[in-house]
């Protein structure tokens, strides 16, 4: 009782003496609860009575000094229990799947390469394909969706499958087997997990405790020292963040992104241009002076026209407003002699270059019906053979010739088309015959176009009495021709988009001592 009494006096220091009788029942109906237990009960009420009475307090003085408070909304009955959110994301549920997750977050090149039905990374077919790869995916000998399309493709559609479909807790790229990775390839990867890494970071600012939905992944056995050069320059490595390498024999060009989303205003486009150009020109000037050449003047020139080119064609043909670029360029010697491998790959994601002239909506039509017209000639003449040669592949070949662009004629300033980086290509490796390293290659939709110097480009005079260049694939020069379809070719895998891949073996005969 002596407890309970000196308790009692407590409470009337602490309390109106309203609220004693309410605290004397809690006493003495809890007496198996210790004082402690009691004394925390006491405190909390007298804090919350404090922060009452500041509260009351600090709206007295806002109110006296003139300032003016905001009202609370009353809300009605019947919506009280419902959260209002002015996030930009809906958080009224507290937790989404994995569907939900890609529905919302994904960015938008990763989502237009799986929401597109003709790609092959189209994440409704992944899903029915039903890989278990149970989070390790083995890089083929020769990664390249240009030289082994099936294999490549397949691999990176276990990526897509395991980074986004399967539950696993981490993604390992084996790289154990792995001999030879095409550049235009390693792009096109590293921009998936560029992408994923974005979505991965969007998916856990929208739920903190549930961004470990996706997993994590990394690489094993790098072993062949080629791959390490490439990979640790320009690849995932370099490319994320996460390291990179210094080799003297190594020029850099990390991969870049210029995104146009904010309008494509035509002046600003044209200086990206510019500067972009200057930038990749630069980057193989400064590969040959580390080895102690330069190009001649007319090389240099030929070099910023191909790369413009490439700039110009990769932005027109581009829909999701959003171009990409990357070169590696090596010093090698062989047989005695010093030379340079320079790579360079453009790339963009959207409508295909058929696409792009078969849609109502192109603003030139004069080409389209001229497209139209040649392919009825080619169909009378029973030159198409389906999965060889299609009307796909005419018109990507048509659209390469001088003169010819999907733009409309009042925006069409540049007078030359995409024949202009053809020649520069030429002009750059000093000769027309092949070797098994130079090469050009278009990836467009299911159309494959390869310029390895085997034919050469060729004038023809037009309608008007104009000449024009033009690059046919043939002996004859003639377009209304059929093509060599080893060089211009349909192809199984479609490319949701258009990559242009440049190699060039620039040899001793190419340059000059500075």
């Amino acid at each position: 009782m002596h407890t309970i009494s000196n308790t009692i006096d407590i409470i009337k220091i602490q309390f109106h003496r309203s609220k004693i009788r309410n605290l004397m029942d809690y006493c003495i109906m809890g007496n198996r609860k210790d004082n402690k237990g009691i004394l925390q009960y006491i405190r909390t009420r007298a804090w919350e009575r404090e922060n009452r009475k500041n509260s009351k307090s600090r709206k007295m003085r806002r109110k006296k000094n003139g300032v003016e408070t905001r009202k609370k909304i009353t809300i009605p009955r019947k919506f009280r229990r419902n959260i209002v959110h002015t996030s930009s994301y809906d958080k009224k549920r507290t937790t989404y799947n994995k569907s939900e997750f890609i529905k919302r977050c994904l960015p938008v090149n990763l989502k237009y390469i799986t929401t597109k039905s003709d790609s092959p990374l189209y994440i409704d077919s992944i899903k029915k394909s039903h890989y278990d790869s149970n989070g390790s995916i083995v890089i083929p000998e020769k990664f390249s969706i240009i030289d082994n399309p099936e294999a490549s493709i397949g691999v990176i559609r276990k990526t897509i499958s395991a980074l986004l479909i399967e539950n696993v807790d981490e993604v390992i790229f084996d790289y154990a087997k792995c001999k030879d990775i095409d550049l235009g390839t390693q792009a096109l990867f590293d921009i998936i997990l560029k992408d994923y890494s974005e979505f991965k970071s969007r998916c856990a600012r929208i739920q903190r405790n549930k961004h470990n939905v996706f997993p994590a992944f990394g690489a094993i056995n790098i072993n062949d020292e080629n791959i390490q050069n490439l990979i640790w320059s320009v690849g995932s490595p370099a490319n994320l963040g996460i390291g990179e390498i210094q080799n003297k024999e190594i020029e850099k060009f990390k991969l870049r992104t210029y995104n146009n989303t904010k309008g494509k205003d035509e002046c600003k486009r044209m200086e990206r241009k510019d500067l972009d150009t200057t930038e990749i020109a630069d980057y193989v000037i400064n590969s040959l002076r580390r080895m102690g050449k330069k190009l001649t003047p007319q090389k240099r020139d030929d070099l910023c026209t191909i790369i413009g080119e490439i700039l110009i064609n990769a932005e027109e043909h581009s829909t999701t407003n959003h171009r990409f670029s990357i070169g590696y360029f090596k010093e090698k010697s062989q047989e005695g002699s010093h030379m340079g491998l320079f790579r360079l790959v453009i790339l963009n994601f959207g409508d295909t270059i058929y696409e792009k002239f078969k849609s109502p909506d192109c603003p030139n039509k004069d080409f389209v019906n001229r497209m139209k017209e040649l392919s009825n000639k080619y169909t009378k003449r029973i030159f198409f053979i389906p999965g060889k040669f299609e009307e796909e592949t005419l018109w990507t070949l048509y659209a390469l010739q001088e003169g010819v662009t999907s733009v409309s004629k009042e925006s069409y300033k540049r007078g030359n088309g995409s024949i202009r980086f053809i020649e520069s290509f030429f002009n750059i490796k000093g000769t027309s015959t092949p070797d098994s390293i130079s090469r050009m290659t278009i990836l467009s939709g299911k159309t494959k176009i390869l310029f390895d110097g085997k034919y050469c480009i060729t004038e023809r005079q037009s309608r008007n009495g104009e000449i024009h260049k033009a690059m046919t694939f043939n002996n004859t020069g003639n377009i209304e021709d059929k093509p060599d379809i080893e060089c211009v070719m349909h192809t199984n895998n479609y490319f949701p988009g258009t990559l242009i891949s440049a190699e060039l073996l620039l040899n001793d005969d190419d340059l000059k001592q500075i």
